[in-house]
C-alpha cells in the first residue's frame, strides 16, 4: 500500500527538482566551470539552495505524513465469531436499516455470527486492506480457526452486492469448513486450480 505513496512522491520531488534545475541552468555552463555541482547548477544562488532544500524537506515530511494517514485509514479489522462446530457459507449484510451495529473491541469490529449463518448489521460495510480475524465460540469461549495451509478451515470469501425490494445490500461471505466440503458446496468453479 505504500509503493503508490513513494511513487508518487519521487515523482513531485523529481518534478520540482528539475524544474527548479532547468529554470536556472545557463546553456553551456557544464563545459566552462570547472565547479561541479550534482544537486543545484553552478549558478545557483546561496539563497536558492537554502530555500530549495527547505522546501524539499518540508515535501518530504509532509509526504510522509500522508502516506502514514493513508496506509492506516485503508485497513479494516473485523472479528468474526462462528458458533463452534459450524460448517457451511457465513453471509454479513451490512447497512441494513433496523438493524444492530457492530460492537467494537480495541478498535476492530465484532461480528458474531448466529447459528443459522446469517449477520444483519446497520454498520456500513468497512473498505480497505483486510486484518480480518475468525474464531470458534461456544460457552467454553473462543478459539482461533485455520485460515492458512492444509488446515485451513475459512474458503472462498467474496464482497458483493445484491438488490432487492427493499433496496441494495452490501454484503460478505465465506466459507467454513473443509476444503472438500467448500469444493463440493462451491461446485466446478471451486474446483479449477
Amino acid at each position: 500500500m505504500l509503493v503508490p505513496y513513494l511513487a508518487t512522491a519521487l515523482l513531485i520531488l523529481a518534478t520540482i527538482y528539475s524544474a527548479f534545475v532547468s529554470f536556472r541552468q545557463t546553456p553551456g555552463s557544464e563545459k566552462t566551470s570547472a565547479k561541479k555541482s550534482w544537486m543545484f547548477p553552478v549558478a545557483a544562488p546561496r539563497r536558492g539552495k537554502k530555500v530549495m532544500g527547505i522546501v524539499t524537506l518540508v515535501a518530504a515530511i509532509g509526504l510522509a505524513v500522508w502516506a502514514g494517514f493513508g496506509s492506516s485509514s485503508n485497513e479494516r479489522s473485523l472479528r468474526f465469531l462462528i458458533p463452534e462446530g459450524y460448517t457451511g457459507w457465513v453471509r454479513v449484510e451490512f447497512g441494513v436499516a433496523g438493524a444492530s451495529s457492530l460492537t467494537k473491541e480495541r478498535a476492530q469490529y465484532v461480528a458474531q455470527i448466529p447459528p443459522g449463518g446469517t449477520l444483519e448489521t446497520s454498520t456500513p460495510e468497512q473498505f480497505g486492506w483486510a486484518n480480518d480475524e475468525y474464531y470458534f465460540y461456544s460457552s467454553a469461549g473462543q478459539k482461533p480457526i485455520p485460515r492458512d495451509g492444509p488446515q485451513s478451515l475459512i474458503w472462498g470469501k467474496i464482497n458483493g452486492e445484491a438488490a432487492d425490494s427493499t433496496g441494495s445490500k452490501k454484503y460478505e461471505e465465506f466459507f467454513v469448513g473443509t476444503e472438500q466440503q467448500f469444493r463440493s458446496q462451491a461446485g466446478p468453479a471451486a474446483s479449477s486450480p
